[in-house]
């Protein structure tokens, strides 16, 4: 099948996937991306991972600074931006 996501796509749709307001034929064609790569597999899972994190140091009534919120998202951008560039080695 044609792939029809590119990983950077992906990771821009990730939030919205997450939550689960991404449109039928829009989900359809991610899950479709995720199921055949293995670096945005690995992203989300990260992505999972560091927002269950997130939520408990919420919890915890803990606040991460803004600046660390947005340095993390960036990191992860750009892993999965490296790993899709192997990924095409």
């Amino acid at each position: 099948m044609r792939d029809f996501f590119k990983c950077q796509e992906c990771v821009d749709l990730l939030t919205d996937y997450l939550e689960g307001n991404l449109e039928a034929d829009v989900k359809d064609r991610l899950d479709e991306h995720l199921s055949g790569c293995a670096p945005c597999i690995n992203f989300v899972k990260t992505f999972e991972k560091s927002k269950d994190l997130t939520s408990r140091l919420r919890e915890q009534q803990v606040n991460i600074p803004r600046e660390v919120q947005e340095r993390v998202k960036s990191f992860l951008k750009e892993e999965i931006v490296t790993l899709s560039s192997e990924r095409l080695k």
